[in-house]
């Protein structure tokens, strides 16, 4: 708990950082996709998609062992991993913010809102690309996995968002694109707003409060009435 006393009259708007702000989850989906073609294997994408959004899932989908363990020519599930991650992020540093993005953060700072990120990806990661966007200094707070103990689909990292900004969780709002990113919010008793992406797309969003195709289409108004 914060010694921090709750402000009943701020409202914050929280933005997830990948597949919301920028696209990278596409990005890296493409590459294995394309990799396990060229091996003549299937992708497993529903297998992928459970670890959008999150640090971490025990057991989860392994694309780089898979692969490693049908080419078996020497390259380990590391090595492999790591070429697809140099080859992603010389695309995704060339990455502008998606569609409403830049909107929906004029939007809420005419009305007063705060803003903040809650990302379950490393600081450096984060902070990186928000100040590559030139947009870093427009967040009030910035929390990610370094933050807390436990990442998405954990509600840790929006408890601390509310935490730092001293707000209570029903005067904000959550931005994601996955589920483990929705699981996460609601956990956190905030309303989360639900945009999918090409790499999530068809995930289970029962728990959302609203789903709308891009930010473009997001009306504050409708979540914070006046």
């Amino acid at each position: 708990m914060t010694d921090k006393p709750l402000n009943n009259h701020k409202k914050a708007v929280i933005f997830d950082l990948d597949g919301l702000i920028i696209e990278t989850e596409a990005v890296y989906c493409h590459i294995w996709q394309r990799e396990f073609a060229k091996a003549g294997l299937t992708f497993d994408m529903v297998g992928y998609q459970n670890l959008i959004g999150a640090h971490h899932i025990p057991n989860g989908y392994r694309p780089q062992e898979i692969l490693a363990a049908h080419l078996n020519d020497g390259v380990s599930a590391r090595d492999l991993r790591r070429a697809v991650e140099v080859e992603a992020y010389q695309t995704i540093q060339n990455e502008e913010a998606l569609p409403g993005v830049r909107q929906v953060l004029d939007d809420a700072e005419q009305k007063g809102y705060l803003l903040a990120v809650g990302s379950s990806s490393e600081q450096k990661w984060v902070h990186g690309h928000l100040k590559r966007l030139n947009i870093f200094d427009r967040f009030a707070t910035i929390v990610t996995a370094d933050d807390v103990k436990n990442a998405k689909p954990a509600p840790d990292i929006f408890l601390k968002v509310l935490e730092n900004l001293g707000v209570a969780p029903q005067n904000a709002i959550v931005l994601e694109d996955s589920n483990n990113g929705v699981v996460a919010s609601h956990s956190a008793g905030i309303r989360v707003i639900a945009v999918p992406n090409e790499a999530t797309l068809g995930q289970d969003f029962s728990l959302a409060t609203a789903i709308i195709p891009s930010l473009e289409a997001l009306n504050l108004e409708d979540f914070f009435p006046a």
